[in-house]
């Protein structure tokens, strides 16, 4: 499993071509060489993003934002995911949580793979909590990979935990299909707020997690972390050194 950076961690310093560069040079120097790319602002030209990438050895596997986004604009989406190399182009969140919404969503994904695979492009789902949670009886995630046979899947694991469920478990309910995931920690603060911190220092029990991410042969995997209350780059770098250790 390929262990890297989704920097959705960094969307406040990525607002120019300037940050980006500097938070790809930094990356760089941890040891990072895999991103999954979200939230670069779109006033950054795309050439550039690809540039800083190439300019420091960061490969990017994914683009990454909300559905309603990517279905708002897909032609920016694709692109970027083609300029940086990009497999997969992937769409968190069910935009309307109806039955009917999520037939219409399936129907906007189909369309979408036709346009993506014409770049080579292939399209994942990225669930949130709410996702696995029963729309007029049906589960959104178990109806979109059943109706969309070619769909894969990211799991983020900090939202398998906040619905309730079982990580290992979670892990294996479309082994073949889990193309990545992202380990992303929280504490319960004793005011009762919510804190992310870096994976592995959190409240989520990761015990068979890791297991079941090689079980099921998980070839990505990264840490991510949107919030903080110190130097992002620190937690992201407890968040890697944590996992490469346990995947050791």
């Amino acid at each position: 499993m390929k262990i890297g950076v989704q920097i959705s961690s960094l969307k406040p310093l990525l607002t120019t071509a300037q940050q980006v560069e500097a938070a790809f040079a930094r990356l760089a120097r941890m040891g990072v060489d895999t991103v999954q790319l979200q939230w670069i602002d779109p006033a950054v030209p795309i050439p550039t993003i690809g540039e800083a990438l190439d300019h420091h050895g960061i490969a990017s596997v994914s683009v990454q934002d909300f559905s309603t986004a990517i279905l708002q604009n897909p032609g920016y989406y694709l692109d970027l995911n083609a300029v940086t190399g990009g497999t997969w182009l992937c769409l968190s969140r069910v935009p309307e949580r109806t039955r009917d919404g999520l037939e219409r969503y399936a129907q906007a994904l189909e369309s979408l793979r036709d346009r993506a695979a014409e770049l080579d492009q292939k399209l994942c789902f990225h669930p949130v909590a709410a996702d696995l949670v029963p729309i007029e009886g049906i589960c959104p995630v178990d109806f979109l990979m059943e109706r969309l046979k070619w769909l894969d899947l990211c799991w983020d694991l900090y939202h398998v935990h906040k619905a309730g469920l079982p990580i290992p478990d979670t892990l294996r309910r479309y082994p073949h299909r889990v193309c990545m995931v992202h380990f992303k920690d929280f504490k319960v603060l004793p005011d009762g707020t919510e804190l992310l911190v870096p994976a592995g220092q959190g409240d989520i029990d990761w015990t068979g997690a890791l297991e079941a991410c090689r079980e099921i042969g998980v070839p990505w995997a990264f840490v991510e972390q949107e919030r903080w209350d110190r130097d992002p780059y620190d937690c992201l770098g407890e968040a890697l050194d944590w996992l490469r250790r346990e995947m050791a």
